[in-house]
C-alpha cells in the first residue's frame, strides 16, 4: 500500500510538471540561481551580482543544498521548467515515504504510518509546494527525518539530516527547542563530558561542517572565507531589515485556520481561466486543528509511557510553528509546510473515530486540484473555490 500510495503521489506530481513554462511565484529567484549553478557561474553566491534576465534576481538568501540538487536535474533535463521542478516532485514524494518511517518509528504502528503518509500526500499545500522549484519542500523531508532519528537516538543520521536541514533553508534552527526540551533534562540527569561531546558534535559541529560544505561551489569558483562571511551578513541584514509587503503575505497565525493562501500563477484563456493558487486542503488544516485539541484534551502526561509519543509530535508540531508568530519579515503560508506532517501524524492518530472524514479529505484534495495545476476552468466557475473572502 505504500509503494502504490508513492507511486499514485508522484505521478500526480509529474503530470503537467512543466506547465507553465514561465517562473512561478519565487522561481523569479530561485531559478536564474539554479540555472547559474548548473553552469558553473559564482554569481549566485553574491549578493549585489545582477541577474541575466529581466524581472529577476539571483536567490542567495538561502544556503544551497536544495539549488545544488536543482541544478543537477537541469544539467540531466536541460534549463526547462521541467527540468528545474522535477527535484521538489521527487522530494514531494520522498517526504511522503519520510514521514511513513517517522510515524512507524514513534508509534510502531503500519496503518497508522500509512494513514498519516496518505494524509500528507492528499493535502494540497504540500502537493503545490512539490510542483514550484523552491526550497521548502527539501527542508521539510530533511526535518521528518532528523526528527526520526532523533526519536531513535541515532546519533550520526541526527547530525546529518539537520545538517542537511540547515544548508536548505535557514528556518531549520527551529528544530533546536525540539532538541533542547528533550536533551537538557536527560543530561541533568546524568551529566558527563562524553555526553556533551557527543552533543556537541551532533548537534553543531557536524550540522556546521554540512552545512559549510554545501558552499563548496562558491569556494571552488574562487571566492574566499571573507566572501562567505560577507554574504552572511547580507543574508542576516536582509532578514532583520525586510520591510516588503504583499498582497498575499498572511501572519504566522492564519495558517493552520488556512485564511490566506498564495496566488502563483495566472492565464486568462478567452472565457476560460488557468490558476495556480498555493492553498492548503481545509479537511486536512481545519481537522487537523481539532485533533490538535482533541490529543491536548485527553489529558496528556509526561509520566505516562503510553502518551510520550503524541508529546513529541506535539512539541514537534509546535516548535516548527510557533517561532513564526515572532518572525518580524514578510511571511507566507508555505511558511508552514514543515510543521504539517506532524499535524497529519496527529489527525491520523484520532481518524479512526472518524472514517467518514477520509472521503471529505480526497474530495477536497481533487476539489482543489485543478487551482493548484493551472487546469483551465470558465471564468464564471472560478467563485465556487473561494470558500472565504480572503481566499480571493
Amino acid at each position: 500500500m505504500l509503494i502504490l500510495l508513492l507511486i499514485l503521489s508522484f505521478g500526480l506530481r509529474l503530470f503537467t510538471l512543466a506547465n507553465p513554462a514561465a517562473y512561478i511565484f519565487d522561481e523569479v529567484y530561485h531559478v536564474p540561481a539554479i540555472k547559474a549553478i548548473a553552469v558553473g557561474n559564482p554569481d549566485p553566491f553574491n549578493p549585489f551580482a545582477q541577474a541575466p534576465e529581466p524581472n529577476t534576481a539571483y536567490d542567495w538568501l538561502h544556503p544551497p543544498v536544495a539549488k545544488l540538487i536543482q541544478a543537477i536535474s537541469v544539467n540531466v533535463f536541460g534549463a526547462n521548467s521541467f527540468g528545474w521542478r522535477f527535484p521538489s516532485a521527487l522530494f514531494g514524494t520522498l517526504s511522503i515515504a519520510a514521514l511513513y518511517y517517522f510515524t512507524l518509528t514513534v508509534f510502531k504502528k503500519p496503518q497508522l504510518a500509512l494513514a498519516a503518509a496518505a494524509l500528507f500526500s492528499l493535502d494540497n499545500l504540500q502537493f503545490t509546494m512539490s510542483r514550484i522549484a523552491m526550497n521548502d519542500i527539501f527542508v521539510t523531508t530533511w526535518i521528518i527525518l532528523a526528527l526520526a532519528f532523533f526519536f531513535k537516538r541515532q546519533w550520526r543520521l541526527i547530525a546529518v539530516f539537520t545538517g542537511l536541514a540547515l544548508a536548505t533553508k535557514h528556518s531549520a534552527l527551529f528544530l533546536y527547542p525540539i532538541y533542547l526540551i528533550y536533551l537538557v533534562p536527560e543530561f541533568l540527569k546524568k551529566p558527563s563530558f562524553k555526553v556533551f561531546l557527543k552533543y556537541l558534535l551532533t548537534f553543531i559541529l557536524i550540522p556546521l561542517l554540512i552545512y559549510f560544505l554545501s558552499y563548496s561551489p562558491m569556494f571552488l569558483q574562487g571566492k574566499t572565507w571573507t566572501d562567505f562571511v560577507n554574504l552572511h551578513k547580507q543574508i542576516y541584514y536582509y532578514q532583520t531589515h525586510l520591510t516588503a509587503t504583499h498582497g498575499y503575505q498572511s501572519a504566522a497565525w492564519q495558517w493552520p485556520l488556512l485564511i490566506r493562501p498564495v496566488w502563483f500563477h495566472v492565464a486568462y484563456l478567452g472565457d476560460k481561466i488557468a490558476n495556480i493558487y498555493n492553498l492548503g486542503n481545509p479537511a486536512i488544516f481545519w481537522g487537523g486543528l481539532i485533533a490538535v485539541m482533541y490529543v491536548l484534551i485527553q489529558g496528556l502526561s509526561f509520566a505516562t509511557a503510553k502518551v510520550r509519543p503524541y508529546w513529541f509530535i506535539l512539541i514537534s508540531y509546535f516548535s516548527l510553528f510557533l517561532p513564526w508568530l515572532l518572525s518580524p519579515r514578510i511571511l507566507f503560508l508555505h511558511h508552514y509546510l514543515p510543521a504539517l506532517p506532524f499535524l497529519c501524524v496527529l489527525l491520523a492518530s484520532v481518524l479512526p473515530k472518524f472514517k467518514p472524514y477520509w472521503l471529505v479529505a480526497v474530495a477536497c484534495f481533487f476539489f482543489f486540484y485543478p487551482i493548484n495545476t493551472a487546469i483551465p476552468l470558465p471564468t464564471t466557475w472560478l467563485k465556487y473555490w473561494f470558500w472565504l473572502p480572503t481566499w480571493k
